[in-house]
């Protein structure tokens, strides 16, 4: 397996939670594994939101209580946030964002900012970008380093929390009475 291997540049970019933050940027083609001469695609999907979401919460749920078997959507590897914004006075919009693991490609910041080897790693099967909590040392580096927000510490459970795909059978997707959770092919 040939691999190719480029060092990731670092720019400032403008996180919605932790401000102007310094972070690698990390592209496509700086990790890649090869097969036969041509990139090795994913052979796993991940849950990707579309538009209708009614901030019902379902999916947080159902996360939560299938990873952590309990019902609360703090302990959810997905995240729904509702912010109120008044573009003309007195006239009010609702944004829905979700927070949700993207699986970045390449080598994540994530990855690059956790300091202890093995603690978040890239499954070489799925392409999905998990934690081991036998090696996390809780130091919550990569929390900072995520530029999407979508991966959090749960102080009740000591973990840091972030989407795993389900082992490739996202309980979100089936669970959103909308159908605007989609499952999506990681690159």
């Amino acid at each position: 397996m040939d691999k190719k291997i480029i060092k990731p540049k670092e720019i400032w970019a403008v996180s919605p939670t932790l401000g102007k933050t310094r972070f690698p940027v990390v592209s496509a083609d700086t990790y890649v594994e090869w097969e036969n001469g041509t990139p090795k695609a994913g052979k796993t999907k991940m849950p990707k939101f579309t538009t209708g979401c009614t901030r019902c919460k379902a999916c947080e749920v159902i996360c939560a209580m299938s990873r952590e078997k309990a019902s609360s959507p703090g302990l959810s590897r997905i995240r729904i946030v509702t912010n109120e914004i008044e573009w003309i006075e007195g006239k009010t919009d609702t944004i829905v964002e979700t927070k949700i693991c993207r699986q970045c490609p390449g080598v994540p910041a994530c990855i690059l900012a956790c300091p202890k080897e093995g603690a978040i790693y890239r499954n070489p099967e799925t392409g999905v970008v998990l934690v081991n909590f036998d090696l996390c040392i809780r130091c919550k580096q990569c929390v900072k380093a995520c530029p999407y927000d979508a991966i959090w510490y749960n102080k009740e459970v000591d973990k840091i929390l972030k989407c795993d795909t389900c082992n490739g059978k996202p309980k979100c997707v089936s669970w959103c009475p909308v159908e605007c959770i989609k499952l999506e092919k990681i690159a």
